[in-house]
């Protein structure tokens, strides 16, 4: 058959997105069409107040049941605890307290002030540089269209592809992900969202291919069109050649018999095959993330993200909040430990609970995580004393961010004595002996690193933050991003004198930034004497296959030899060449790039 289109078809469209969920699927574009919600805004006389209020309790309370039948269709993992996360954000008292308060101060209809308050909220989180917390605008949206269409008495149809389609939407929510469920849906393509999506999350946990942020894709395609999704290598061909489908059909056997091959090994430790173990822990911020640390085969948290416990509300969480919190992700990751980071707000992740007392002209060099602490300390030791409760319940361990010198980490120290001293004159359980460590996120930290050593239990590097302020750029600039690269010499070279300085102190050091979970900088890191890493949980089963089949000698050698260059772009010439020869298809399948692109290496951490 040939391989040119037929005149009567629309021309092939080869496009490029970011590959969330890995996998290559083949089948027909089944498009959504993006949801518009229609928003009355109608002005109510005052008598009708607690009447509008009750309508927005019942669209709340139908929005739960809906979610809740969706969930109770699936079956445990992944896809249930984030429908649950979602039900959750429904109880935000933010988002009830600013609804109530509109309807009531403005006197205006529950859809009008829903609109308004899931406006500001998403406004809010999408000015975060966190792309974790960047994501969460997507999901206020999606929880506030549901209670407006609740409120209109309009039905939400529930989603059902096709057999073996491929569906095409401007975003879909997790309720929609969840659905998919039990489906052959062959792959996802949407026109927004990033790697921590809950609908990326989902797409993982369905073993769904996916590749989003394709700008304007739901143009570009039609119901009906063949489509090919190679989110292995960011690829998305619309209306391919019958060659390229038979090509990616062999590409995603070959894709299949890998992922078969590294799932072999979930249970086992990540020892090099000289008997040198390299922990390997999982990034979370949500206790319904939990079960992917398991699945994944991680050996542990070594970074729970705990500011998410004070966005979007007006109240701060209390000493008895952090304790449960903190316990029940302890006895979802039995026996192993779990690394609380006490709350890193400030900069653009901003709390009404922990505000900054003056606008700054540069938030991030400004007032936030430990220094805003220091300035909100009774918040700070209420999260302490609920932290050293639970560790009754696991190995807890408390991990201090934004550290930058030792009179700064003796105050930290100091109050986490005064929140034990809390707790024995108030006669509650808790741990005698709780492991305290510090991030290593600037310069200066990293430089005297061998000072700060001697008063912790562990380091954990930062390298995303680490990077930024060594460099001097801002890595979410248009600008200067480029300039954001994990392999500048004077990157290698503080990672190293932090390492060394936890050699000397016989204290555990690891990396928690993205460059622990990119295949590429694997053997750098263990070769520069990293032993453990910190990640997303669905990167864990690729560095971990990558660790096992190789040598330290070998990661040493390279390690040596990229310290030596001169620049970013000759160790990186030096690790592709290394890396490539060695894992070409964890190159692929675990960094969504191509295994040829080296210059995509400079900013894809």
């Amino acid at each position: 058959m040939t391989d040119a289109p037929r005149p009567e078809l629309r021309p092939r469209v080869d496009r490029k997105g970011k590959a969330v969920s890995p996998g290559v699927g083949i089948g027909t574009a089944y498009v959504i069409e993006r949801r518009e919600v229609a928003v009355p805004h109608t002005k109510i006389d005052r008598e009708l107040i607690d009447e509008e209020i009750g309508r927005f309790h019942a669209a709340l309370k139908l929005t739960k049941e809906q979610l809740e039948a969706i969930k109770a269709k699936l079956p445990s993992g992944e896809h249930r605890q984030i429908l649950k996360a979602q039900q959750m954000m429904l109880r935000d008292p933010d988002l009830r307290s600013r609804t109530e308060a509109k309807i009531r101060e403005q006197e205006i209809n529950a859809e009008w002030a829903v609109a308004q308050t899931t406006d500001e909220i998403r406004a809010r989180l999408g000015e975060i540089s966190d792309e974790y917390f960047r994501e969460r605008a997507f999901d206020v949206g999606f929880l506030g269209e549901r209670v407006l269409m609740n409120l209109a008495g309009e039905a939400l149809a529930e989603l059902s592809p096709p057999p073996d389609s491929v569906l095409v939407a401007h975003d879909l929510s997790p309720a929609d992900t969840a659905q998919l469920h039990g489906s052959t849906v062959q792959g996802i393509l949407t026109e927004v969202g990033g790697q921590t999506s809950h609908s990326a999350i989902m797409a993982r946990a369905l073993s769904i291919p996916a590749v989003v942020g394709l700008e304007a894709v739901t143009e570009d395609v039609e119901t009906g069109d063949m489509v090919i999704v190679d989110a292995v290598h960011r690829t998305v061909i619309i209306r391919p050649t019958e060659a390229e489908i038979e090509h990616y059909r062999r590409e995603a056997e070959r894709y299949a018999d890998f992922e078969a091959e590294i799932q072999k090994e979930h249970a086992l430790p990540a020892v090099t095959s000289d008997g040198e173990h390299v922990t390997l822990r999982a990034n979370v911020a949500l206790a319904e993330e939990v079960p992917a640390v398991r699945k994944h085969g991680a050996e542990g948290v070594g970074l729970y993200r705990t500011e998410y416990l004070f966005m979007n509300r007006e109240d701060a969480p209390s000493e008895e909040e952090h304790y449960r919190m903190a316990k029940r992700v302890l006895q979802a990751c039995a026996p192993y430990p779990v690394t609380f980071r006490t709350f890193d707000l400030g900069s653009d992740k901003r709390s009404a609970v922990v505000p900054s007392p003056v606008p700054e002209a540069n938030p991030a060099l400004g007032l936030r995580s430990m220094r805003l602490a220091f300035r909100h300390r009774e918040l700070f030791l209420a999260q302490i004393r609920g932290l050293l409760r639970a560790a009754l319940h696991g190995p807890l361990r408390i991990m201090l961010p934004l550290i930058s010198g030792a009179e700064e980490l003796e105050s930290a120290l100091e109050a986490v004595e005064a929140a034990r001293d809390q707790l024995v004159e108030a006669g509650l359980a808790h741990a005698e002996k709780v492991p305290v460590g510090i991030m290593i996120e600037v310069p200066a930290a990293a430089i005297i690193a061998d000072t700060l050593a001697s008063r912790v239990d562990f380091m954990s590097i930062g390298t995303n933050d680490l990077i930024q302020y060594t460099i001097a750029i801002d890595r979410e600039s248009e600008e200067v991003g480029y300039l954001y690269d994990p392999l500048h010499p004077a990157i290698l070279r503080l990672i190293s004198a932090v390492c060394e300085a936890g050699r000397a102190h016989e204290i555990p050091v690891s990396v928690c930034g993205e460059m622990a979970a990119d295949p590429r900088y694997a053997w750098v890191l263990a070769g520069l004497g990293v032993r453990e890493l910190s990640l997303h949980p669905a990167g864990v089963p690729v560095i971990k296959n990558i660790i096992r089949a190789s040598s330290i000698d070998e990661m040493h050698a390279l390690a040596a030899e990229v310290a030596k260059a001169s620049s970013p772009r000759e160790a990186r010439k030096i690790v592709m060449r290394r890396m490539k020869e060695r894992f070409p298809e964890h190159l692929e399948h675990g960094a969504g790039v191509e295994s040829g692109d080296e210059e995509s290496a400079a900013g894809g951490s």
